[in-house]
């Protein structure tokens, strides 16, 4: 499975330099949490998966993305 580690990368380092700037602590920790979700749930559907199996009609392959 590729991920895309470039955007992931440059998503968490925009991340820190906005926290960086912010002056309210509660705030600011909110804000991160919430990012940083965003930032790996992107990063985790960034995959695509290439799947092999069996089924009744035979054989098949296929690649698919993750959601």
């Amino acid at each position: 499975m590729t991920l895309d580690d470039a955007t992931f990368i440059a998503q968490i380092e925009a991340l820190q330099d906005e926290m960086l700037q912010d002056t309210y602590y509660t705030t600011a920790k909110q804000q991160y949490a919430q990012k940083l979700l965003l930032a790996i749930k992107a990063y985790l559907i960034s995959g695509t998966v290439d799947i092999t199996g069996t089924s009744s009609q035979g054989a098949f392959t296929g690649t698919g993305n993750i959601s």
